[in-house]
């Protein structure tokens, strides 16, 4: 009786793996590191849809099965180019399904199907090939998973590898990263997306056997300068540099730019601090021609006084005497405080008068200007090149 008991859990759980076609990414994640994959008739030079079609044989998920099916079959409204198979609709949906061999790459996107897709194919010096494939999950918390291999074509196999993405550290604890598959070429993108500063991007570019980091890209924007005036496009103000600066230590960046030296002689950077006011990016301190940065402090904590010393503040001042005060509280600017000299009939100064934008009171801005600052805070940006891109025209 009991061998009869065991030799029917045995059947249903057989019967339940085979039942169980397609696996999700929480489950691919926990193998696929461990998973050696045999491709069929792989040969010297396997094409990108050979080396899916391996992969999906080892670790079969939904997304997978509908791009292989789209090969074997395409649905009515593909469009063919040579090897090249690509379905778009306009539908509420918008599913793009591409297949292009010639570019090792394909692809399934959609915005209303819970699996998408990407894989491409890079060819190592070497004569192997490195095969990645990203498949994503929109969830309330969507799963994002990156897999990595190399096929040797001697003995027609894959084998897990370390992409660029086991080595990257995120800044930040806040907001999201994701990276991006060529679709055409060769670079790989790690894509940083931050409450406090426009999208980032590293860029990784392929040497012949691996991906090695060549330059950050900025997601251009406009800047207003202490929450007044015109607005000014980034791209066009001659900035090189970029670094980010952690103010009150608590993990929130904010974003330095720094224009390339005129002359060797030059006293100082010229440099922006920026961070987010009501949306948009604002100046914090400014360092130029016409304004000197004054130091950086964190606000003392007072009995009844309307800061709570979570606070710093900021200080720039310019060549018509104009002080701004800018006070940043976990990332983000609070208000902004300018205080200019008043002057009589005769132009002589007679007092300062302070004005407030921002989330403040007046009474909170004048005694911001006038508080009793704890330690100065050090500001030392670690600056790397950059550029722009989005830019408009």
């Amino acid at each position: 009786m009991r061998k009869i008991f065991l030799s029917i859990i045995v059947l249903l759980t057989a019967v339940s793996m085979s039942a169980k076609t397609t696996l999700i990414n929480s489950e691919i994640d926990s193998l696929w590191r461990q998973t050696t994959i045999s491709v069929k008739n792989g040969g010297q030079a396997p094409d990108v849809m050979t080396l899916l079609s391996a992969f999906h044989q080892a670790l079969p998920t939904w997304v997978v099965g509908e791009v292989l099916e789209q090969q074997k079959k395409p649905v009515p409204g593909t469009k063919r180019n040579g090897t090249t198979l690509l379905f778009e609709n306009n539908e509420e949906d918008e599913l793009r399904i591409l297949i292009d061999p010639k570019n090792g790459y394909a692809c399934y996107e959609s915005l209303t199907d819970v699996d998408q897709m990407s894989c491409c194919v890079w060819r190592r010096s070497n004569g192997h090939r490195i095969f990645a494939i990203s498949l994503y999950e929109q969830h309330v918390m969507p799963q994002n998973l990156l897999c990595w291999y190399d096929y040797d074509p001697q003995t027609q196999t894959m084998k897990p590898e370390r992409s660029p993405m086991d080595d990257y550290q995120k800044p930040f604890p806040l907001g999201e990263v994701s990276w991006t598959l060529p679709e055409k070429g060769t670079d790989f993108i790690i894509n940083e997306y931050s409450p406090f500063y426009p999208t980032l991007r590293r860029i990784f570019i392929w040497d012949g056997m691996k991906h090695q980091f060549s330059k950050i890209q900025l997601e251009d924007f406009e800047y207003q300068e202490f929450g007044d005036g015109e607005w000014t496009k980034a791209s066009g103000e001659g900035f090189k540099d970029v670094a980010f600066v952690d103010l009150d230590g608590k993990g929130y960046p904010l974003l330095c730019l720094r224009k390339a030296k005129e002359s060797e002689d030059q006293e100082r950077d010229d440099m922006l601090i920026l961070a987010e006011f009501k949306g948009k990016m604002q100046t914090v301190a400014i360092s130029d021609m016409f304004h000197r940065i004054r130091g950086f402090f964190h606000v003392k904590p007072e009995q009844d006084a309307p800061w709570t010393g979570k606070e710093v503040v900021a200080y720039t001042s310019d060549f018509m005497h104009i002080s701004y005060y800018v006070v940043i509280k976990d990332g983000y600017i609070r208000y902004f405080v300018t205080e200019s000299p008043l002057t009589d009939e005769d132009g002589e100064e007679i007092g300062w008068e302070p004005q407030i934008i921002g989330y403040g009171s007046k009474d909170e801005s004048i005694h911001i200007i006038h508080a009793s600052v704890a330690d100065h805070v050090e500001v030392d940006p670690q600056w790397v090149p950059f550029e722009f891109y989005g830019q408009k025209e």
